[in-house]
């Protein structure tokens, strides 16, 4: 259902005009992030001590699944997305994972590859600053920084929480190790 007020459509110009729904200062205000505000959440996920997985998750936007152990996220308000920041050196991203929903991907900084697939096999692109990617829900997919530098990527996950994680197969040794040790 739509909130905004005394909505009409104009035959003449066949456009729909209408008013804002009234919203305070304050809570426009609870609405902003400033990402050097961001808190770092450096083990966000279970594959971020692992060898070639290590980075580090800033919450912007909402909640994105069951499994993330954040330190903050600066704005709750989300209602059908959500947004991460990552930070990752050169080789590192995420593990193999899936979500029940999309989730895309915007190099903001250096190069990065999202991969997809049960090994990886499916396919990959090379992402450069402002390129990106959506990646449908039930595809496994991961990222790693391909460049030379530390870099930042943005990830979208189209769901407030998409729920539990799914992880390749591959992962399930690595984690019972993480989780024996």
């Amino acid at each position: 259902m739509r909130k905004e007020t005394n909505i009409r459509f104009d035959e003449a110009t066949g456009a729909w005009f209408g008013g804002s729904m009234p919203i305070p200062r304050s809570e426009m205000d609870q609405r902003v992030w400033r990402f050097s505000e961001l808190v770092p959440s450096p083990r966000a996920f279970p594959d971020c001590s692992l060898p070639g997985h290590i980075r580090t998750l800033y919450s912007a936007l909402g909640h994105g699944s069951d499994e993330e152990q954040l330190e903050g996220t600066a704005v709750e308000q989300a209602e059908n997305y959500h947004i991460d920041f990552v930070k990752a050196a050169p080789g590192n991203g995420a593990a193999l994972h899936s979500h029940g929903s999309e989730e895309t991907f915007v190099a903001l900084t250096g190069q990065w590859v999202v991969f997809w697939g049960d090994g990886g096999e499916g396919g990959s692109t090379l992402l450069e600053p402002f390129d990106g990617i959506v990646v449908p829900g039930g595809v496994l997919r991961g990222f790693r920084n391909a460049g030379t530098e530390e870099a930042t990527l943005m990830a979208i996950l189209g769901a407030r929480n998409a729920g539990h994680c799914i992880w390749a197969e591959s992962l399930q040794p690595a984690f019972a190790k993480q989780t024996a040790g």
